[in-house]
């Protein structure tokens, strides 16, 4: 019985009762004590240049507030300028647009009940330790940090986090083969399959990668990426440490086959759909 239905059916009308509110209120469960599974996390954040700044002021905060833990420091004063030592020791190619994502962040955590299963701080450090390897790994250049600027162990009162900033450089990329024929506009239009789909040419450069993150991901996977990346991660590392795995709640289409086989996904299935977004400013 909800509230509602419990106070008039004591009163037997609409009107509050405080009394029948405390009573009511001392039997109910609250949504804190529910007891939740041990959950494990790993989330992607994205920096463009004009944002950069943004990495340092948190940090800064952080160092005056919580207890932060460097696992790789900065080789230089600031974001920017470690950034721009990364890039030039890896003679990255960045086709410089406006919005580019020039930095990328692979963020660890995890909810009370995970870190509640840890017996003290000095194994919550080495978790935190494999999750950097794992990173390496995973988005480390050719499997080396040379492209990792920045890991830092942040432990706040109510959450504790692993961030690893890092330079997404690939050195494979696809490129677009361009037609001779011209839009109205004069530029070159892509050529297409007999289907009219687009087509593209691998690229190879070790010498010179190209920073994208959009390149970067489609050598991972593509739009199954992302959710590759969390089996991985479950597999590898998380579920060592008594994490389980939460639901799959993603469209279709975004689940690597493994996440499919593991929750029994399939096409049209109750999470199969992209949410409707209104983007209209104004709602009469």
């Amino acid at each position: 019985m909800n509230a509602y239905k419990y106070l008039k059916h004591r009163n037997n009308n609409y009107l509050w009762n405080k009394q029948g509110m405390m009573e009511f209120y001392q039997n109910e469960i609250k949504p804190w004590e529910i007891p939740r599974a041990s959950h494990a996390t790993i989330s992607v954040l994205a920096h463009a240049m004009q944002e950069l700044h943004t990495v340092d002021d948190y940090l800064s905060k952080c160092e005056q507030q919580y207890n932060v833990d460097y696992l790789k420091l900065m080789s230089a004063s600031n974001t920017q300028q470690t950034w721009e030592e990364a890039k030039d020791k890896l003679n990255a190619q960045l086709n410089k647009r406006k919005r580019n994502v020039v930095l990328a962040c692979l963020q660890f955590g995890g909810n009370k009940e995970f870190w509640d299963g840890f017996p003290n701080e000095y194994e919550i450090e080495s978790y935190f330790k494999k999750c950097y390897t794992f990173a390496v790994d995973k988005i480390g250049y050719l499997g080396t940090d040379e492209n990792i600027i920045c890991a830092v162990i942040i432990t706040e009162p109510n959450r504790r986090n692993l961030f690893v900033y890092y330079l997404p450089v690939t050195p494979k990329w696809k490129v677009k083969i361009m037609s001779k024929e011209k839009n109205d506009y004069g530029t070159l239009l892509q050529l297409t399959d007999e289907n009219g789909e687009p087509l593209y040419r691998n690229k190879e450069n070790f010498e010179s990668p190209l920073l994208c993150r959009t390149e970067f991901w489609k050598q991972r996977g593509g739009i199954t990426s992302f959710s590759g990346l969390q089996e991985d991660f479950f597999r590898k590392v998380s579920e060592k440490f008594g994490a389980v795995r939460g639901k799959s709640t993603s469209p279709y289409r975004s689940t690597c086959l493994e996440q499919r086989k593991r929750f029994g996904r399939y096409e049209d299935d109750e999470h199969d759909f992209i949410a409707p977004f209104d983007d209209s400013p104004y709602h009469y």
